[in-house]
C-alpha cells in the first residue's frame, strides 16, 4: 500500500519548524486524521491568534508530490473555507491577444474557497492517485472564472 508523509500545522505553531511531522501513513489513515480535526475549533483559534494558519500537508513518498490544504479564517462565508495548493503540474493552453497563436503555460493545481466536503474530496483524489480528476477540476475552474 502506498505511503504518504503527513504534516499538520495548527494556529499555535508560529513558525514553519513548529509543525507536527506525523510520519508515514496509508491513505485511509490520512483521511481519518483529516476527519478527526475539529475544523471549527481551528477556525476560532486562527481568528484569536490573528494571522495564524492551519495547514494539512500530504506528500506522496514515491513521487514527492505535495498537496496542502489551508483553512481560510477570513472567508466571506459563514461556512468553513479551504485553500488547496499543490505542486501537481498542469499545462494549460492560452490564446494570445489575437487568438491566432496558442501558447502553453505551466501551472499548478490550486483552488480557493473550497468547502470542507470539496477539500476532503480533492484530498481523496490525491490519495487515490486520481490526479487527472484534480487536473480536470482545475481546468474547469479556469474556464469558468469566479468558480472554485
Amino acid at each position: 500500500m502506498k505511503k504518504y508523509e503527513l504534516e499538520i500545522r495548527h494556529p499555535q505553531h508560529l513558525s514553519k519548524h513548529d509543525a507536527e511531522a506525523l510520519g508515514l501513513f496509508e491513505s485511509t489513515e490520512i483521511l481519518s486524521q483529516f476527519d478527526a480535526i475539529n475544523w471549527r475549533r481551528q477556525l476560532v483559534s486562527q481568528l484569536e491568534m490573528n494571522g495564524a494558519i492551519t495547514t494539512f500537508t500530504v506528500t506522496d513518498s514515491d513521487t514527492q508530490q505535495c498537496l496542502r490544504l489551508s483553512l481560510n479564517a477570513y472567508s466571506a462565508s459563514d461556512q468553513l473555507a479551504f485553500k488547496l495548493d499543490s505542486d501537481i503540474e498542469i499545462i494549460t493552453p492560452q490564446k494570445d491577444l489575437f487568438g491566432l497563436i496558442t501558447l502553453k503555460n505551466k501551472d499548478y493545481v490550486a483552488f480557493t474557497q473550497l468547502s470542507l466536503d470539496q477539500a476532503r474530496a480533492y484530498l481523496n483524489f490525491f490519495l487515490n492517485g486520481q490526479l487527472d480528476l484534480l487536473k480536470n477540476s482545475y481546468t474547469s475552474t479556469l474556464e469558468k472564472p469566479g468558480q472554485s
